[in-house]
């Protein structure tokens, strides 16, 4: 008996080594140092290519697991959803393998990077954290460590939890460090600089503004110091933001402001014409040189810089780039105004207005996008899970019958257990599909209300458009001049607050307007159902009477009218009351 027991601790010592291999193999090690060569110096299609045909050549785990999660950030990092989608669920795929925790690692901060790029933040924490905890087994992967670290210093980025942004960004330093990852190194003095510009432009501190700068200065004295080893990308990042900060922030006569501006900018350009940056970084830097040139009042040559940075765009034909285009369009018509060039402007608003709408389809298209694949990812993630749970079970019974083959003496209580564990698992796969149906429902009910807001705010959105462009045109009819300038200046400053207007309408309950309907003891025509949406979203009266073109005391009106429709009171406030609805 106790020679059995002790044969029965050494086949569960042999089950338990499995996979349990500290350290990736030297050749995988060798092949990721070759695509990080390839991504510093824009190499993106090498590497892609390097890594498929390591991919067709191994059977690894760990490989395949590495590989495949390398190929989706690359895509993803091209804006390639479906392609960064497709070789993330590779990745993930081999998470059942024999990995090494490192492997393992790669295939969730994978994940993590594909879910950031879905909004889905908390998800984003959820696998970040899970690959950390993995790697506490693996004391020297820097690089790995850093990619997961800065990830959650960019969520909570997105978040504005500047605790959290410094804890994650100064654990990023500390394995970009240890890693003598320059590249890192400089990103990470990046981090900082924006963390300390969150700062300055919420507790208006010179204090956070010049450690602001500080940090920009010591990623650019990196990019000196080790110009080989810096991504060009880093490099225009780092410049841009050096030259903005001669125009916004630094204090001195325009022209010297200027020459230390410009001079961070030639060094942008230089990495922009050896494609080693990101395209749109040319619009950056026509944009600081157009606001030199208007504050020294050089309105001709501002609008030539600006018609630069449109004409390069024109060129690339990049829907990524249309949210650039609208602005340009914008400056472009404000600074026709200037001028005192109207037609000008208003051409250039037709164009901008162009761009806007086919940016919001673009906007439109990725959304939908967006929505199947975070569907199709969290039945993935239900599937996954539930093959864990199988995997980990099968585990158990692989105990149970090597114990029962050993033991003779014990085979009816093994039986028995074997018994036990087939019933959790038909429990747990009865219960897990039950899950994944409702979640499937939940999704789609999501998407069909989403569906549902967006077309909402397109309606509002093309209504007040439309109206808008009968006026100039009412206006252009009239000849009067002074009138059109001031209705393309107050429809530029409405423009950039569309986005969010049409943001917050969407988070409007989907019964909002059902309720209205049902609480008013008049029927509610469709210009009731706008005001009350505007007031519903917190819009001062003055807001709406420019959204409307009406003046404010026909708002106010409007809503003495709409409290009688409501049977309200006089002493009632029509805000709470709507606020109270949902």
């Amino acid at each position: 008996m106790k020679n059995a027991i002790v044969l029965i601790l050494l086949l569960f010592s042999l089950f338990r080594a499995q996979g349990n291999s500290k350290e990736i193999d030297p050749s995988i090690k060798s092949i990721l140092l070759k695509v990080e060569k390839m991504v510093l110096n824009s190499q993106n299609k090498e590497a892609i290519d390097l890594l498929m045909g390591e991919v067709n050549k191994t059977k690894s785990g760990d490989a395949l697991a590495i590989y495949y999660g390398q190929l989706s950030s690359i895509y993803l990092s091209k804006d390639s959803l479906q392609q960064g989608k497709k070789f993330n669920d590779l990745s993930v795929a081999q998470r059942s393998s024999a990995l090494t925790p490192e492997a393992l690692a790669a295939t969730y901060r994978s994940s993590a990077y594909l879910k950031s790029f879905l909004n889905l933040s908390d998800e984003v924490v959820k696998e970040a954290n899970e690959g950390l905890n993995i790697l506490q087994q693996v004391p020297e992967a820097y690089t790995l460590k850093y990619a997961l670290y800065y990830l959650l210093y960019s969520t909570y980025s997105g978040w504005n939890d500047s605790e959290k942004m410094e804890e994650n960004i100064r654990k990023c330093e500390l394995n970009a460090n240890l890693g003598k990852n320059y590249n890192q190194q400089s990103n990470v003095q990046i981090g900082y600089s924006s963390l300390y510009l969150a700062r300055y432009r919420k507790h208006k501190k010179r204090a956070d503004l010049d450690s602001s700068y500080h940090h920009l200065l010591q990623s650019y004295s990196i990019h000196e110091m080790h110009p080989e080893q810096i991504s060009g990308n880093t490099k225009v990042v780092t410049a841009v933001n050096l030259a903005n900060y001669y125009l916004e922030f630094a204090e001195g006569p325009v022209l010297e402001r200027k020459k230390k501006a410009y001079g961070y900018l030639e060094k942008a350009e230089e990495e922009l014409k050896n494609n080693k940056g990101q395209f749109g970084r040319w619009v950056n830097i026509y944009g600081i040189k157009s606001s030199f040139a208007q504050l020294e009042g050089n309105i001709p040559l501002a609008e030539q810089y600006l018609i630069a940075a449109s004409n390069l765009l024109n060129d690339r034909k990049d829907n990524s780039l249309l949210k650039l285009e609208y602005k340009l369009y914008q400056e472009l018509s404000s600074l026709s105004e200037k001028k005192n060039d109207l037609a000008s402007a208003l051409a250039y608003h037709k164009k901008a207005e162009m761009v806007l709408k086919q940016n919001f389809d673009q906007v439109q298209l990725f959304n939908t996008q967006k929505l199947d694949i975070q569907y199709e990812t969290e039945r993935k993630d239900q599937q996954l899970k539930l093959l864990e749970e199988t995997a980990a079970l099968q585990k158990k019974l692989n105990y149970v019958y090597g114990g029962a083959a050993i033991l003779a003496v014990l085979v009816l209580i093994f039986i028995l257990r074997s018994y036990k564990f087939k019933l959790q698992y038909a429990k747990s796969r009865e219960i897990q599909l039950a899950k994944q149906k409702e979640a499937e429902q939940e999704i789609m009910e999501l998407k069909h209300q989403q569906l549902q807001k967006e077309a909402l705010a397109n309606n509002l959105i093309i209504e007040h458009k439309n109206d808008m462009l009968k006026q100039i045109k009412t206006k252009i009819q009239e000849g009067d001049s002074s009138q059109l300038k001031k209705l393309l200046k107050e429809e530029n400053l409405l423009s950039a607050d569309f986005e969010d207007i049409k943001w917050q309408i969407q988070q409007l309950h989907p019964n909002f307007f059902q309720q209205l309907m049902d609480k008013s003891t008049q029927k509610l025509t469709q210009l009731d159902l706008k005001y009350c949406a505007y007031i519903y979203l917190q819009l001062s009266t003055k807001q709406i009477a420019q959204v409307l073109h009406v003046e404010p005391q026909s708002v106010r009106m409007f809503k003495y009218r709409l409290k009688q429709k409501f049977g309200l009171p006089k002493e009632s406030d029509l805000e709470n009351f709507l606020q109270e609805l949902v």
